[in-house]
């Protein structure tokens, strides 16, 4: 059975009403042109769908089942183009995001208030991770955005810069270097050091300022993936760190880290989004949107 799925609506409407000119007026169509749906319906199931009443119509047995499964077939219909509507316009689907630490200390509260208030139907995956790992999982189609490191000759991916980080060496506020009057790089050279894991950007440019002044590369004491996180541990070790700015601005728990000044060792870099480069979903593009619009003046109002 072959049926017009606008000869539903228009029955639908026919039936509630009794009236084929009521009905007509209400569709705005013409009462030929309902009489011609309702005989393709009829011929369609086989069977009479309406009998006179007075001057109006009421549904046989056959006709009032079918408008009962009309009912169901139209809802059904109604709610899936407003499905792929709301998907079409971004505000539905699946969006998954791959975060940075440091952007998960600064831009996580943003995200799920900017999601929450704009996008209450797309359903959101939020995985922490380092960048370098987060990038491969973007390029295997794992995941559909990066918050986290931007460069502007990013070749590969689309990068959506948010706002501006610092990153400094830091050690906690007892520590006897800050009891010297001017700290170098040199007084740093035999330091131990709690220092993110050797494929981090922030340790390659560490590394790389070291050897530019004919210095041996930092002594990791210890090695992490999340130095955000680690703050008050790195504090009582007594050992240097190279971490955020804005993180050390948001420490909570003595003891607490503080800023050495090096400006040989004061490196800047973009954070932000991380996208493919084409085909994406509207979920994902409106995502960008919001967060280019809205992201960066909620951090700072922190």
């Amino acid at each position: 059975m072959n049926v017009d799925s606008r000869d539903l609506r228009y029955f639908e409407v026919i039936a509630e009403l009794g009236h084929l000119r009521l009905a007509a007026e209400q569709l705005h169509l013409s009462q030929p042109a309902l009489s011609k749906c309702v005989r393709r319906l009829e011929s369609a199931v086989g069977a009479r769908l309406f009998e006179r009443e007075g001057r109006g119509i009421r549904l046989t047995a056959v006709g009032d089942a079918l408008l009962q499964q009309a009912r169901r077939l139209n809802l059904m219909a109604t709610n899936a183009l407003r499905e792929i509507q709301e998907f079409a316009a971004g505000g539905a689907g699946v969006l998954r995001i791959g975060c940075g630490p440091v952007m998960s200390e600064l831009m996580l509260p943003a995200v799920c208030e900017i999601l929450t208030r704009n996008m209450p139907n797309v359903k959101v995956t939020i995985t922490v991770g380092m960048n370098y790992i987060l990038r491969d999982e973007l390029r295997h189609g794992n995941i559909d955005a990066i918050l986290g490191l931007v460069t502007d000759a990013d070749e590969e991916f689309s990068s959506h810069p948010l706002l501006t980080d610092t990153v400094v060496i830091a050690a906690t506020q007892t520590h006897r270097l800050f009891r010297r009057k001017n700290v170098s790089i040199a007084d740093l050279a035999n330091e131990q050091w709690v220092l993110p894991v050797q494929q981090v950007a922030s340790r390659v440019w560490l590394d790389e300022r070291f050897k530019t002044y004919g210095l041996p590369p930092p002594k990791a004491r210890m090695e992490v993936n999340a130095t955000p996180l680690l703050l008050p541990m790195i504090a009582h070790s007594g050992l240097v760190c190279f971490v955020s700015r804005h993180i050390l601005a948001r420490q909570l728990q003595a003891p607490y880290l503080k800023e050495l000044p090096i400006e040989m060792l004061t490196m800047q870099r973009k954070l932000g989004l991380t996208t493919g480069r084409t085909a994406l979903p509207p979920a994902v593009l409106r995502f960008v949107s919001l967060m280019e619009s809205e992201a960066p003046d909620f951090v700072h109002s922190q």
